[in-house]
């Protein structure tokens, strides 16, 4: 499609362009057509894209792709949204839009024999499926697999009209294979979870923020008639660029499952639907004899700003010390300087402690452009280019810059030079040893050196060292000492933006997974013990719980976080927006209005901002 015809000036004995009777270069044209991406560009060149042999080459090059393409766009998914529908229109319908041109080329194909028939449905993986029809051997997906994860899984077999995309016997072994359904330009490539559920012109796109992993990738929710139908990537260049994990785009039919639409109220030792005004009465009651010290607020990993500030003003005017989110770390993440994910791809060096594979996993393609030397494309006015010109055809890896300490084998221990399988609970020796205060292994060493020979390095610190105030107090001395940022991978997706909200227990306050008195749950379940011997529970839940049925007074619908408005934080320190797609979820309501109704039963008044859009009784 990028054909082109090219001319350069044409040049006198004296090397100086001759010129015509306008006083303009004559130009010598090439005797065929040049595809333009491959063609560099020189003084004087002229590029044609536009007159009649060019646009017949552009025809020509649509009526061979359609050539043995199956023309299923009545049943294919990829309706609407399938960039050979639009190549088809733009350049292939040549008679429509030039019929008085000398040009006289068919709108359909010439050809009559029958076309290529082969495997239409071969699943690559529980979550994608192929259409070997459909495919016309672009090859994006094979590269995107070998320049972006790194996992050469997927690659052409056999040859001419009987080639074919297939994989090893295990299928797609990889954490971010989705993305191909994004980047095919056919419905060759299809997502399993969205598979025949809806036309792409009939569901309705909401940009959001996915708040699975401390991350914060951009993502576009699909729904239609009140329904979650799909989860694509959504161009964010400084956080994941166009690409999402398979949790972040696969992980979603639970939004949908078994939802709690009504508030439950325990009658006669069982949970019961009730109305939003029997819920407050019961909470009312529940609460009558309580002091405010008593009480418990607990949010979720993903509680937004907005929440996090509403519940630490609250906890303010109970004076209760009781406040925490789920999964909270031993050591804060605003304990250390926050890198940004472009501040990693111009380092000289990560040391890593932990696995980003699993804890953060955009991390893994952003440490594979790392040992690659790949800089941040340069961004124009008019978006990010297509193309970026610094990836080369199968890439040296430049294992050097990256050392890997994991309690187990890590997929990113083989781009490291420098790794090893440690102990669970050793961070805290290696730390020791990398600031040089105790001996320590070979590979540690190693490690010791290569950091203390860094100008510029990033550390990337797990769970097991956040949850380990002695070890992350080390680490905060290792990157203090040679002025490093670091990248926090807390399992709490707004642990930075809670903490700066205050959401944390006070002097004798209970945290989020111990017991006590007269406590409220937002978004969560904590282990049964911190349930045990609860006088009071309050639980705001997506979805009902078998211990919320056991040991909870009230719950009340909540929504999740795909139709949340607000904000969080992510392990950058970036702020990232959450939108509410059209989910249907019954008489939910978010956070900030069931705060207010708990604040209200306290007979606390709520914080400006927070009244609820239900009538109170």
């Amino acid at each position: 499609m990028c054909l082109v015809r090219i001319g350069l000036p044409k040049k006198g004995p004296d090397g100086k362009p001759l010129l015509n009777e306008k006083g303009e270069p004559e130009i010598q044209w090439q005797p065929k057509l040049a595809a333009s991406c491959v063609t560099a560009v020189a003084d004087g060149m002229v590029v044609d894209t536009l007159s009649d042999v060019v646009r017949e080459a552009q025809a020509g090059m649509v009526e061979f792709t359609l050539l043995n393409h199956p023309l299923d766009c009545p049943t294919c998914d990829k309706g609407g949204a399938c960039e050979l529908q639009d190549r088809t229109v733009e350049y292939g319908l040549y008679e429509k839009y030039y019929q008085k041109g000398p040009l006289e080329l068919p709108v359909y194909t010439r050809f009559e024999f029958t076309r290529r028939h082969v495997d239409k449905h071969h699943p690559l993986s529980p979550f994608v499926i192929l259409d070997r029809e459909r495919c016309i051997h672009c090859k994006r997906c094979v590269r995107y697999f070998e320049e972006v994860p790194g996992d050469e899984v997927l690659d052409f077999i056999e040859r001419g009209v009987h080639t074919f995309i297939g994989t090893m016997d295990f299928g797609l072994p990889s954490g971010f294979s989705g993305n191909i359904t994004d980047i095919c330009p056919v419905g060759a490539l299809l997502d399993l979870t969205a598979r025949f559920r809806a036309r792409n012109w009939e569901m309705e796109e909401t940009p959001t923020t996915c708040a699975l992993c401390p991350v914060g990738c951009g993502i576009t929710a699909d729904t239609r008639s009140g329904e979650l139908l799909r989860i694509r990537a959504r161009e964010v260049p400084e956080v994941n660029e166009i690409w999402i994990c398979d949790a972040g785009r696969f992980g979603h039919e639970w939004a949908d499952q078994n939802r709690l639409k009504t508030p439950l109220v325990r009658k006669e030792g069982r949970l019961v639907e009730a109305t939003w005004e029997e819920a407050f009465l019961a909470l009312k009651e529940g609460l009558k004899e309580a002091r405010g010290e008593e009480v418990g607020l607990y949010l979720a990993h993903d509680a937004t700003l907005e929440e996090g500030l509403l519940a630490s003003e609250l906890a303010k005017a109970l004076k209760t010390p009781h406040l925490d989110f789920q999964g909270r770390t031993a050591a804060p993440a605003s304990l250390f300087p926050a890198a940004s994910l472009e501040d990693l791809l111009q380092a000289d060096f990560a040391l890593i402690l932990g696995d980003p594979t699993e804890e953060a996993p955009i991390l893994h393609l952003r440490l594979s452009e790392f040992v690659r030397d790949l800089k941040p494309p340069h961004r124009y006015n008019h978006g990010t280019p297509f193309a970026d010109l610094q990836i080369k055809e199968r890439m040296p890896r430049r294992t050097d810059k990256m050392a890997l300490f994991a309690p187990y084998r890590a997929p990113l221990m083989k781009w490291a030079a420098i790794h090893e399988v440690h102990k669970p609970g050793e961070e805290r020796e290696i730390l020791l040893a990398l600031l040089g205060d105790k001996e320590g292994s070979e590979t540690v060493a190693r490690a010791r050196e290569a950091w203390e020979k860094a100008k510029n390095p990033v550390l990337i610190l797990g769970a097991g060292v956040l949850q380990d105030t002695v070890a992350a107090e080390r680490a905060r001395l290792l990157a203090e000492r040679k002025g490093a940022k670091v990248l926090a991978m807390t399992p709490a997706a707004n642990a930075r933006g809670l903490e700066a909200m205050g959401v944390l227990p006070g002097a004798k306050g209970a945290s989020w997974d111990e017991p006590g008195a007269l406590y409220a749950y937002y978004g969560f379940v904590p282990p049964e013990e911190a349930l045990k011997g609860k006088r009071f529970v309050v639980m705001h839940l997506s979805h009902l719980h078998p211990l919320a049925e056991r040991y909870a007074h009230v719950v009340l619908p909540a929504p999740t976080f795909y139709e949340k408005r607000g904000h969080l934080v992510n392990l950058e320190g970036r702020v990232l927006p959450l939108s509410p797609a059209p989910i249907e979820n019954g008489e939910a309501e978010g956070a900030l209005q069931v705060l207010a109704l708990l604040a209200e039963a306290l007979g606390v008044r709520p914080p400006s901002g927070s009244t609820s859009r239900r009538r109170r009784p």
